[in-house]
């Protein structure tokens, strides 16, 4: 039986032993694509049409998808892969089965994983260098251009720049300052706008004694936004740039060993949320910049935590300044009001409240007034639906930054807004966030143990976060012990409170928006979660409340609306782990 190969990382590359496997272009190489991303997980027929056809698959698509399995299984065989590779068909879709060291982009991630691991820097090294080793360009380059094709190479390129800059880390460190100078001037070819990569670069010059081109190279960087984004480096590259200036010894890399966004005030990006943090940057500087900006997804994915983080990003962007109200829309206190949140914003804004108008369309009014006469970001926190937000939206020129458990459709379809949806974090991210509060010697000592943490919590910061202020007070605690705890599903959300009321409780936060729900809606959630399934269809649910299909998909899409479920394709949806045991406890 012969070694397979299936490389991502650059073109799609295929190889039995030393022979390459031809794929056909299109269809059948975005359909290995689109399985060998999920390596060993299930796949569903319906998302499995979407990314082969899009928006626009063929009345037989299911029949035709069945054919090009069955050729790429063909080709696989022919090329003497044996049994080490299938794509089984399960109900209702696909999965590759393939071993770990049968994709470049696993071999890739277990190499960043060992690298992480390793206590000796050396080590460190090399093991990095082995993983990078394995990038041939842009991954799933030469693929039809699709949306899901676009945001996975974008996505894989953040991996791969973490990656990297953590090996710049690693060489600055060891004495190896002018070899990682030489790489930075390479990957900034390609990532010239990436002020974290620049901030190293800067630091390898010094480093290797070339602190006046480091000086030179700050004053490239600063021309280079000023002239093609129209903004100033971040507070970080400043502050880099001071030391420079003072003369500061090279004696410590001040860079941090994740990549993140750089804040205006000197604060990092919540872990995960870089390309989002950059998908808002980009909205604020487009032509024709969007007015409102809807910031969604689940309870406690950090929604209000990103949007904070980005109001004190983007500060130079509004030179009026922030305002900032909650809306209280989730939670258990009444919703604000438009009178009293109108009443805050403009007292916030500088009117006295003597001098407040009365009424609500006086006050909107004088609001939007304020607000077209200089450019402001208003902050709009826990939304509870588009008719709450519609007397708060400031006048033109200024930017209404929405959050919100719901997804607001009707800013988007009557009000123009864009919508930025939050997910939760994977599982290297979330182990980043308990490295980050728990200190990177815990993950380092049982990673797997971590990684199953973060998916009991759902990938959810909240939930995170109580997980490791459990593991610091109880004393002896391991992530393991806390893992076998957290198995038990009966208990999970009961282990997942601080108990100091709501606000801290994972049950609590996950049951605000199912409060929302019609008593019919409720029932099918409810139903659904008993089902213990996490991934069903239409046809699932419809059997649930009698076969009727058409009523099924309305109170589904009310469900998607309060992402209390996430829609994965035209059919097929999703339970989350942690939010079906909270569903599956309101009857």
């Amino acid at each position: 039986m012969r070694e397979v190969r299936i490389g991502i990382l650059g073109e799609l590359d295929v190889r039995v032993g030393e022979r390459a496997v031809p794929i056909p272009r299109g269809k059948q190489q975005l359909l290995l694509a689109a399985l060998t991303l999920r390596r060993g997980q299930f796949v569903g027929t319906d998302e499995l049409i979407d990314q082969v056809w899009a928006d626009d698959p063929p009345p037989s698509a299911r029949t035709t998808l069945r054919g090009y399995v069955k050729r790429l299984r063909t080709r696989f065989a022919n090329a003497g892969a044996g049994g080490r590779l299938v794509i089984e068909a399960l109900p209702g879709g696909y999965r590759l089965d393939a071993a770990a060291g049968d994709t470049d982009l696993s071999r890739f991630r277990l190499g960043w994983q060992r690298a992480r691991g390793c206590d000796d820097a050396v080590a460190r090294l090399e093991t990095l260098g082995a993983a990078l080793a394995l990038w041939r360009g842009r991954p799933l380059s030469g693929l039809p251009r699709m949306e899901w094709v676009e945001q996975a190479a974008v996505g894989l390129e953040q991996e791969w720049l973490q990656a990297v800059e953590c090996r710049m880390d690693l060489l600055i460190g060891e004495g190896q300052a002018a070899a990682a100078a030489v790489e930075l001037h390479g990957v900034l070819a390609e990532q010239p706008f990436r002020e974290s990569l620049w901030s190293r670069l800067l630091l390898a010059l010094h480093h290797s004694g070339r602190t006046a081109d480091a000086l030179l190279k700050y004053d490239e960087v600063r021309r280079l936004l000023a002239d093609r984004l129209g903004v100033e480096p971040s507070g970080q590259l400043r502050a880099l740039h001071q030391r420079l200036l003072r003369e500061d010894p090279p004696t410590e890399t001040a860079v941090p060993a994740v990549s993140v966004v750089p804040a205006e005030q000197g604060g990092s990006a919540p872990t995960g949320r870089d390309s989002l943090v950059a998908a808002l940057d980009a909205l604020a500087d487009a032509e024709g910049a969007p007015g409102i900006v809807v910031v969604d997804g689940p309870a406690g994915v950090g929604k209000t935590a990103l949007a904070r983080y980005w109001a004190d990003h983007a500060a130079h962007r509004f030179p009026g300044g922030l305002l900032h109200v909650d809306l209280r829309g989730f939670h258990q206190d009444s919703p604000a009001s438009a009178h009293d949140a109108l009443g805050e914003l403009l007292c916030a804004a500088g009117t006295p409240e003597a001098e407040l108008p009365g009424g609500v369309s006086a006050r909107a009014a004088a609001f939007r007034r304020l607000t077209a006469q200089r450019r402001m970001l208003v902050l709009l926190d826990n939304a509870r639906d588009a008719e709450q937000v519609r007397p708060l939206l400031p006048g033109t020129g200024s930017v209404a930054l929405v959050t919100s458990q719901s997804q607001l459709r009707g800013l988007v379809a009557r009000d123009g807004a864009v919508r930025l949806s939050v997910a939760p974090l994977g599982v290297r991210d979330g182990a980043a966030v308990v490295a980050a509060l728990a200190g990177r010697e815990l993950v380092a000592a049982d990673p797997a143990a971590v990684y199953e943490l973060v998916e009991l919590c759902g990938g959810l910061p909240l939930a995170l976060r109580i997980a490791v202020e459990r593991l610091a007070r109880v004393p002896g605690l391991t992530p393991a012990a806390l893992v076998q705890e957290l198995r038990r599903e009966e208990t999970r959300l009961d282990l997942l409170a601080t108990g100091d009321g709501e606000y801290a409780s994972v049950r609590a936060t996950l049951g605000r928006a199912a409060a929302l729900l019609r008593p019919e809606e409720s029932a099918l959630l409810y139903a659904l979660a008993s089902e213990a399934k996490t991934d069903f269809d239409v046809d699932d649910a419809a059997r649930l409340i009698g076969g009727d299909g058409v009523l099924a998909r309305v109170r589904l899409d009310r469900l998607v609306a309060l992402n209390l479920v996430d829609q994965r394709s035209v059919r097929g949806f999703h339970l989350p782990e942690l939010r079906r045991v909270a569903a599956g406890e309101r009857p």
